[in-house]
């Protein structure tokens, strides 16, 4: 199987630019060629002027949403891959795979990357029919200025970089939870050496949380907005749990496992603790201490969360539904002003 590290990752690291820079760079040089066109155009004296506001204004508000995503999209993908490599890294020393494998692991198959980015594509008119609601508009020849063609073009580029973006999510995703298998054991008393699975999960889920919170440029499409919105919090949630389905199933086991040991040492046999985390302490432990060593057990939990990444992401979430209650805020105003 042939597989890529995402070429733009490759580029902007070999340049030293970091995911953040490289969104915020794409974007902004974006922003530029479409306040360019909106100057030619003479829009852009017109809200100079004030007499439209930007909310008002669709193309503008779409313009800039394309904008803003053209950069945002391949600094997501740069994200996760770099994400990825380092969470990869630090479990290297606790799981069995072929070199083959460790080298394999970061790489993207090269033709579901371009099947990804194609089925993307389809997005762009879905959105168009979405917002416009008319194809005759597109028959039209006053529709197409440049701000619409600009739009369309990049809204290609954006919604092919939203395809792979899904891909890798989902490709990284599912390769974390696969290599729970491989672990070599599971240590009960450390659960925080499994923060990489976590770690993975919830960088994931925030780019989407992120996205869903930057769509709400145009939350004034109420049902565009409300589509999208929705899927990218679905994708998110689904980030965040995928990547820890395996290692979910590996702690369940173990302590399926290890509470079966206790169980029987506790009736009795002599011989039940040869397996267990506290086999060099079995020949001195007593019924006392194995029933506490069993409510510890059970208490042991079944997911690598910690109490910090729970609250982490709390906070990741609050993204979303802060923006999205200014989003419904600004739209009413926006309908108030115009009634």
């Amino acid at each position: 199987m042939s597989g890529t590290r995402n070429k733009s990752v490759a580029l902007f690291s070999r340049a030293g630019i970091g995911s953040v820079w490289t969104g915020a760079l794409i974007a902004a040089l974006m922003l530029g060629i479409f306040a360019t066109i909106a100057w030619i155009q003479g829009s852009l004296d017109m809200f100079l002027n004030g007499e439209a506001g930007l909310w008002e204004y669709r193309e503008a508000r779409i313009g800039i949403l394309v904008a803003v995503l053209a950069g945002f999209l391949p600094g997501a993908r740069q994200l996760l891959a770099e994400g990825a490599q380092r969470d990869f890294d630090a479990l290297r020393g606790q799981i069995d795979l072929t070199p083959s494998a460790v080298e394999r692991f970061c790489l993207l198959d090269t033709r579901s990357i371009q099947l990804a980015g194609c089925a993307g594509l389809a997005i762009v008119p879905l959105t168009a029919l979405a917002i416009d609601r008319d194809p005759g508009l597109y028959l039209q020849s006053e529709y197409w200025n440049g701000e619409q063609i600009f739009s369309w073009l990049v809204g290609g580029w954006v919604t092919w970089n939203l395809g792979i973006l899904i891909y890798s999510t989902l490709s990284f995703s599912n390769r974390f939870s696969e290599l729970a298998a491989h672990l070599r054991r599971l240590d009960l008393f450390d659960l925080q050496a499994l923060s990489p699975f976590s770690r993975h999960g919830l960088r994931s889920a925030l780019v989407w949380l992120v996205l869903a919170s930057t769509i709400t440029l145009n939350a004034v499409d109420v049902a565009w907005f409300a589509t999208t919105g929705v899927f990218a919090l679905l994708l998110g949630a689904s980030a965040l749990m995928l990547p820890v389905r395996g290692i979910h199933e590996r702690l369940r086991e173990a302590k399926r496992a290890e509470l079966e040991r206790v169980d029987a040492a506790i009736r009795g046999n002599g011989d039940a603790l040869s397996e267990s985390a506290i086999r060099e302490r079995a020949s001195d432990v007593s019924l006392s201490d194995l029933l506490a060593y069993r409510d510890f057990i059970i208490s042991v939990r079944e997911w690598p969360f910690d109490a910090p990444a729970i609250r982490r992401f709390g906070l990741y979430l609050a993204i979303p539904l802060t923006s999205w209650l200014g989003g419904a805020l600004v739209e009413r105003l926006l309908f108030a002003a115009l009634d």
